[in-house]
């Protein structure tokens, strides 16, 4: 996992604390919504707490009035604990033309739907960054995105989806290129990911603690230019052939942390295999039952394509270049 946290540090700007913010609206109980812009080396962030979406607007504008130089581009809006009718996230439920969103987190709360078209408008013209963290929301459909022209992040982490319409992405496909689906409060698979959209400047998928058992082929075939998966901390066991065959340019590829016993080269095939990069493969705490047919693992490691260093739950947990896979009888090598 330590590649991942590298690659966060460098792709999201992560929470900061109060110091220094201007406070605009008084807190008149402890739980009053409130509105507050923090800069934090030259950043300018706005965060709301517990605010109505019929509030949200103006509060959001009343801010932004602070900026200096006429700024009026919001390098992080951060919202948590939304309010709306119907839990629902409509159309024009940010609508000015006072201001534009570079980056949008959106955090719990108890919005269980998503309008089409809800991220259509002035505000979220330059938009990069999306993060609905911890949302309610069970669909995406092909309409959900639409008018996020600029997108390059999208992060589902922590939601509770569990259907994604073919076309979901289609609005974002041209733009696109860094994909985070972590820690769905639903098991969730990755074969309706991307639908029937292809994606072309999508470079990174993060996958990780889904409890995924299986990565059904036909996954990833509409994401040609992949270069880093992260699948680690899930419950893999099994990976049908022909799933990785096309990730030519690939040279990060995490299965660390899952629960595969054998993995059969047809997974990726010649082509593949033979332009891994070395270190480009994590597979450290699986249960490798290291027999013949798992040799190629083993030369793999030995030419260094292995960045870790997996064990052989057959041979009581021996690292690969500890043990003869292909003797019949379990032997060591001292």
């Amino acid at each position: 996992m330590s590649g991942m946290i590298f690659l966060l540090c460098f792709t999201i700007i992560f929470p900061v604390t109060q110091s220094g913010s201007i406070q605009k609206y008084e807190q008149k109980s402890p739980f009053a919504p409130k509105c507050y812009t923090s800069f934090p080396s030259e950043i300018f962030l706005i965060q709301c707490d517990d605010v109505n979406v019929n509030d949200l607007t103006g509060m959001i504008e009343e801010e932004v009035k602070n900026f200096s130089d006429g700024k009026t581009t919001i390098d992080i809006l951060r919202i948590r604990n939304l309010s709306t009718e119907n839990e629902k996230l409509s159309q024009n439920w940010i609508n000015t033309t006072s201001f534009r969103i570079s980056q949008l987190e959106m955090i719990s709360g108890e919005i269980d739907s998503i309008e089409n078209n809800a991220f259509r408008g002035y505000a979220f013209e330059d938009l990069k960054t999306l993060q609905l963290q911890g949302m309610k929301i069970e669909r995406l459909q092909e309409g959900t995105f639409e008018g996020l022209q600029s997108l390059t992040l999208l992060d589902l982490s922590r939601c509770e989806v569990n259907h994604i319409n073919e076309n979901a992405l289609k609005a974002v496909a041209a733009t696109l290129r860094m994909l985070f689906v972590n820690q769905m409060v639903l098991p969730f698979n990755s074969t309706n990911l991307t639908g029937t959209v292809t994606l072309p400047e999508l470079v990174t998928i993060l996958m990780t603690f889904n409890k995924m058992s299986n990565v059904d082929v036909g996954s990833f075939t509409q994401i040609p230019n992949i270069k880093t998966l992260y699948l680690d901390d899930n419950k893999i066991e099994h990976i049908d052939c022909g799933n990785f065959e096309k990730m030519t340019l690939v040279n990060r590829l995490y299965l660390n942390d899952n629960l595969l016993t054998t993995l059969d080269p047809c997974v990726f095939g010649d082509g593949v295999i033979n332009n891994l990069e070395p270190n480009s493969l994590h597979l450290w705490n699986n249960k490798w039952n290291c027999n013949c047919d798992l040799d190629w693992l083993k030369q793999l490691k030995i030419g260094e394509i292995i960045a870790d260093d997996p064990k052989c739950a057959s041979h009581s947990n021996l690292p690969f270049e500890n043990v003869n896979f292909c003797e019949k009888e379990t032997a060591v090598k001292i």
